[in-house]
């Protein structure tokens, strides 16, 4: 997953919802978690969500809502746009 973070472009989209609004790499932030936008807006994705949600991916857990929710409640009510990210980048791996 390092690899994957390390190789990001700023401006490389990181995600595209169904309905069409790109999330762009803006860079990593002071913890090494990695800031995106969507239109306007910046949003970050911390590193230990990331670490977390590829151990768990790793051992063959599924990374869905109900992870996220489990995982940290408050960011998945306040950023729920990182799951589409998070798994956008787990996705990664596979490539």
């Amino acid at each position: 997953m390092n690899e994957i973070l390390n190789n990001l472009i700023i401006n490389e989209v990181l995600y595209t919802t169904a309905r069409g609004t790109v999330y762009r790499f803006l860079g990593r932030d002071s913890n090494q978690g990695i800031r995106y936008s969507i239109n306007q807006n910046t949003k970050i994705l911390p590193l230990i969500t990331i670490q977390t949600a590829f151990n768990d991916f790793s051992d063959g857990i599924e990374i869905n809502s109900t992870w996220y929710r489990n995982f940290n409640s408050h960011e998945y009510e306040t950023r729920d746009c990182n799951l589409g990210v998070l798994r956008s980048l787990l996705s990664r791996l596979n490539s």
